[in-house]
């Protein structure tokens, strides 16, 4: 999760979000925060592109 977060300049956190968001199209994430900085983090989600590659990674971990 790391070397893949590292690897595309995002957070661990985004890598997750954007994992969960790639398994479908109807998946609706709603991580709950008080910090707006955790907000935009999260929010910034939904720019990390993740390659098929990636993607079987993820799975694996699970």
């Amino acid at each position: 999760m790391r070397r893949l977060a590292a690897e595309r300049g995002a957070t661990p956190a985004q890598v997750g979000l954007a994992w969960l968001l790639a398994r479908a199209e109807n998946v609706l994430l709603i991580p709950g925060t008080s910090s707006i900085a955790h907000l935009e983090e999260n929010t910034a989600a939904r720019d990390v592109t993740l390659t098929d590659d990636d993607l079987m990674t993820l799975n694996a971990l699970r």
